[in-house]
């Protein structure tokens, strides 16, 4: 099982654990199939959360919004999650909001997803990693799908959502604006051979970053993007 890390940092950053005390989970999918729990739903009727709750059920002041999606959601992501998505629960995974940027019958074309995130730490003093999953099931081809994700930093990550189950992708050391926001584009990356275009975003986990060792600290300020994959 892999997990593909992409982390983006301009200059040393120690970040702050007093952003949010816990995760933030965001479950993207189908109005019917709503995540129980301290689980922020978005769904094609509720496209915006105002006050993000934590795992632990606190209030984080944290916006959620998103644009840009077809106008329902894909029902066909995994309920057997494994592995590095097995965090996530059986009601996140088995639904997708998403998006295409070919014919699709009569539906328009919906080439970008948009996720905005508000209210984070504007002080440039706290970093987040943003865990993103999607999975569509019983398909032949590549639907690999790219998030985008801008900041007062930036970050990408690829992750193939045909017949996912394990994989995550995780955008790392992402410092918000001076507004205090980050945006996510989501749309096919460039190895989705899908004649569609069909692009998916399952789940986001929220963090505050973990602090580099030492020993790396001096790597992520030189390099600026940093990809690492593990393998558990």
């Amino acid at each position: 099982m892999k997990v593909q890390l992409f982390a983006v940092l301009s200059s040393l950053i120690i970040a702050s654990s007093a952003a949010i005390a816990a995760p933030v989970y965001i479950d993207f999918g189908d109005s019917a199939q709503l995540t129980a729990g301290n689980v922020n739903n978005i769904t094609p009727t509720v496209l915006s959360l105002p006050n993000s709750v934590d795992s632990a059920g606190v209030g984080t002041g944290i916006g959620i919004s998103a644009s840009g999606f077809f106008n329902g959601s894909n029902q066909n992501g995994t309920q057997a999650a494994t592995g590095a998505a097995a965090e996530f629960d059986v009601q996140t995974t088995r639904d997708n909001l998403f998006g295409h940027t070919g014919a699709f019958g009569t539906n328009p074309l919906t080439p970008q997803g948009t996720v905005l995130l508000t209210g984070l730490d504007s002080s440039g003093a706290t970093a987040y990693d943003l865990t993103f999953f999607g999975s569509r099931m019983n398909v032949g081809d590549n639907r690999e799908t790219m998030y985008s994700v801008s900041g007062a930093s930036n970050g990408v990550g690829l992750l193939n959502t045909s017949n996912n189950e394990s994989e995550v992708a995780i955008v790392g050391g992402i410092v918000p604006d001076a507004a205090g926001e980050i945006t996510i584009l989501v749309e096919p990356g460039p190895a989705n051979d899908n004649g569609s275009g069909f692009y998916y975003l399952g789940a986001i986990k929220v963090d505050v970053a973990t602090v580099p060792e030492p020993g790396s600290l001096a790597l992520l300020s030189a390099g600026g993007l940093l990809s690492l994959r593990r393998r558990r």
